[in-house]
Formats: structure tokens, sequence, C-alpha cells
């Protein structure tokens, strides 16, 4: 049923709405409503049952790229097989650069040279007079098995004139537990000028750690 419009004036659309009550009404979409929107729009919200912090689940703590202090157990997927150094002792100032062709794996490959200055002979395996002077060393080493290490070296130096050459291989074997085995022999040429000297020495020592 349509009631009649009423009598007085006014905006058309408002008095249509305002004669039809139903008009004014919410929509409802479920399948029961029973004035239920009347109800929901004139109370309160619904409150939800009461959830103490205690029971909630521990917050995980989420670390951005580059906020940490301190990074641990990282390192490096290669380093360097060149380096360089400048040194100065008592008997010999100089530079020396070195390289280590092979270095991962059982067997080892390293070679180094460099110029100095010699400022006293004698002091350590080198030519027997000061001034310039040339040096370069050879290093080989391979591992035998899970307990011994052989390794070669050959030293030399050379300056005005004269080349003095030291060659030691070495043989270090683990025995026991705190027990080492250290083998070393080693000989060393001199040309002196054109005279020459050798001499040779070698040493076996049994080594407990403790």
């Amino acid at each position: 049923m349509t009631l009649p419009t009423p009598a007085f004036g006014g905006d058309p659309t408002l008095i249509a709405i305002a004669s039809d009550p139903a008009q004014m009404r919410l929509y409802c979409f479920s399948t029961r409503c029973g004035d239920e929107e009347w109800r929901l729009a004139t109370s309160g919200r619904a409150k939800g049952p009461e959830i103490d912090p205690l029971d909630l689940p521990p917050l995980r703590t989420v670390l951005l790229p580059g906020s940490q202090r301190h990074v641990g157990g990282v390192r490096a997927p290669a380093t360097s097989r060149t380096s360089r150094a400048m040194y100065s002792n008592d008997y010999r100032i100089g530079t020396r650069y070195g390289v280590q062709a092979l270095r991962d794996g059982p067997t080892q490959v390293g070679l180094s040279f460099g110029a100095g200055y010699r400022l006293a002979p004698l002091y350590d395996d080198g030519i027997n007079r000061p001034g310039t002077v040339f040096r370069g060393e050879v290093s080989i080493g391979q591992r035998i098995g899970e307990r011994a290490r052989w390794s070669q070296r050959v030293q030399f130096e050379s300056g005005h004139g004269d080349t003095f050459v030291k060659q030691s291989v070495r043989l270090d074997v683990d025995l026991w537990p705190y027990w080492k085995l250290e083998t070393d022999f080693a000989i060393r040429h001199d040309s002196n000028g054109g005279g020459g000297s050798e001499s040779a020495e070698s040493s076996i020592e049994l080594i407990r750690r403790f």
C-alpha cells in the first residue's frame, strides 16, 4: 500500500522518502534479519572475547640488512695470492714481493723475490759483503697423508759478483697426540768472489707439546 503524498510542498525526493519509511531501513544481507539491522545501528559495536597478552605467541625479531653490529663466522670467499712488504733490520733493508702459485690442496708452491741493501755480512743467509743485493726464494710443500708434511726451500742472494744459495729439506711427522718428529737438512753454497765454499747441517728433534 502506498501512502498518499503530503499536501505540503518541498523536494519531491525527500517527500517520497518521508512518505515510505521502509526506504529508511538499512539493507540486510543475512538470511535472518528480524530487525537486526536496526539493533546494530543503534547499539555499540559488539565486543570480542578478551585475550590475555601472555597467551599470545612471542613476536619474531626481524633483522634488516646492515642492522647487525657484529657478524660472526663470515669469511671472504678468496684472499689475494700476492703479497708486498718493506722490511728493515740490523743487517738488511729492502722490499719483497710474493706469489702463492698453489695454495689449496695437499701441494703448495710459493715464489718471492725482491731487492735491498745489505748493511752487514754474515748475520743471516746471504753474500759476505755489504751493498746492493737481489734476493729470491722458491718453496714447495706437500702433505703426505694425515700425519706427515714434506717441504723444500731454495733461497738465493746475489750482489757484487757474489752468489749465495741455500737449499733446505724438512719433514715433520705427527707420531702420537702431543708428540711430533721434526727433521731438517740444509746445504749452503757461497761463491765468495769465485773461491766458493759449501757447508751442510742437519737436525732431528722429537717435540712434546704441553
